[in-house]
This record gives structure tokens, sequence and C-alpha cells, in this order.
């Protein structure tokens, strides 16, 4: 995930480390953290696959090294905002795709929600079906909080299938935070 969230960063502009790491930290920070000990090795990969190329250049009195993607590394980014969302990879993947979705067609940004949104609801039935089983059980009580980790996931499940539908209606912040 963090090389993927690196050609993102770096698509439209060119930055050192530092700056990619406060990037991160801005804009995927409610979701996702990365500390210089992992984006360096991350670093050093896309430059070993080509997919970034450094090059050093004076800023506030030092000499700083550059990251710049490269035509190849654009086509790898590309190619992984356009690949399916998995609902078994995990919010925070599929919350770093939508981040960079202005970069696609709106035709197969529309797919992805519609298909991601499916995929939640398919998995809510789910879910639901687990809950409807386990109510049950005798000495439901003793097993509490392991239910509670169900209906968190319910819960989340839900709000993501209405956040989905709300992207792919095109409502703006203002009428989503409204209450």
């Amino acid at each position: 995930m963090l090389e993927s969230l690196i050609l993102g960063i770096v698509y439209d502009e060119d930055l050192t480390g530092y700056d990619i790491k406060k990037n991160i930290e801005k804009s995927f920070g409610v979701f996702y953290k990365a500390s210089f000990g992992s984006l360096y090795p991350a670093l050093k990969r896309l430059t070993g696959k080509d997919f970034v190329t450094t090059y050093e250049q004076p800023q506030g009195g030092r000499q700083k090294i550059f990251y710049h993607i490269t035509e190849e590394g654009k086509s790898s980014f590309l190619e992984w905002l356009s690949s399916p969302m998995n609902i078994l990879d995990g919010t925070n993947l599929n919350l770093a795709k939508v981040f960079f979705f202005d970069r696609l067609p709106a035709e197969i940004r529309d797919t992805q929600l519609f298909l991601y949104e499916n995929n939640n609801i398919s998995y809510l039935r789910e879910l639901e079906a687990l809950e409807k089983s386990l109510s049950h059980m005798d000495h439901l009580d003793s097993c509490y909080y392991k239910m509670s980790t169900l209906y968190y996931g319910i819960s989340v499940t839900e709000k993501t299938i209405e956040w989905c539908r709300h992207i792919r209606e095109g409502k703006v912040l203002k009428e989503l935070t409204a209450k």
C-alpha cells in the first residue's frame, strides 16, 4: 500500500522523502501511518523497479534528494488504481484508492464504486446471517464482546454501503455532514 500511496503523491509533483511523509500524514493520517523507517525502503524499492527516479537539488541551503515518478511508475499506479476494490483488502487500502479516484475516468470510478457497494451488501448479508445463527445460542451473554465485534462489522459495513451510494450520487460534503 505504501508504494502505491507514494506513486500517487509524486504523480504530479517531485518531492523529497520528508515532504512525501508530511503529505501522507496530512492526507491519509486518519487511516494510515508511515514512518521514515518504512518510507525510505519503499522509495528504494520503487527506484529499483524504475517507478521513480531521484535527483539532487538545493533547497533551504542544503542539497535534497527529490523523487520523480516515471512513465512506468504512472502506468503501474493507474493499473493499481483501476483494479477492483476488494472488501477483504481492508478499509484503509480502499480509502487510499478512492482518495486518488479523481485520476480515473468517470466510467471506471462509477463501476468500481458500484461493485464495491454491491460486494459490501453481500458481505452485510453474510454478517446478518451469522448474527441470526448466533442469536439462538445458549449463554449468549458469555460472549458479549465477541458479539460486539460482529455488531461493529455490521455497523461499519452499513455505513460503507451508504458512503458508496452517496459518492456515486455525487453528494457534496456539505450535504453529507448536514444534520
